[in-house]
């Protein structure tokens, strides 16, 4: 009974520091990642209001509004770079971005913005819009439903 309790307790001995082991690891993980203070690296981004903007310092956040009528401007040598104004309320920011553009990006068109205010222009690195009204009938209204263009 003696031998076979000596050759158990190395294996024992070798699972117990193993998930030790483990688990330091993960603790350490897990300490890490959340006392990280910049938000960038931990990615948290704030949704903030144009109201706001200028609290937000050199951080990424995000902006939500409306694409003010007449504002959108497309450079002419390269067509990825494109400015417009988001207002919201009495509230307007300019914007710039210099990505590809969604379809629905046209003048009045809701949109979410992330980026960086810099300089009083906020820097957008992402640009989403909101699907347009058209798109969804109201679903209260049965007569809106059109299902004779369903074919059943």
């Amino acid at each position: 009974m003696a031998g076979i309790r000596g050759i158990l307790m190395p294996q024992n001995k070798k699972i117990i520091l193993t998930v030790s082991g483990i688990v330091l690891v993960a603790l350490f993980w897990i300490f890490r990642v959340s006392s990280e203070t910049n938000p960038q690296e931990s990615h948290m981004i704030t949704f903030l209001s144009l109201e706001e903007i200028e609290a937000a310092g050199d951080r990424r956040i995000r902006l939500g509004g409306i694409v003010k009528p007449g504002s959108i401007v497309i450079q002419k040598t390269n067509l990825l770079d494109c400015r417009f104004t988001l207002s919201q309320g009495s509230h307007t920011v300019p914007v710039h971005y210099t990505h590809a553009r969604p379809d629905l990006f046209t003048d009045d068109a809701e949109v979410i913005v992330t980026g960086q205010y810099v300089s009083g222009i906020f820097e957008a690195d992402e640009l989403q819009t909101k699907c347009a009204s058209r798109y969804e009938g109201d679903l209260r209204d049965e007569s809106s439903y059109q299902l004779d263009a369903l074919n059943l």
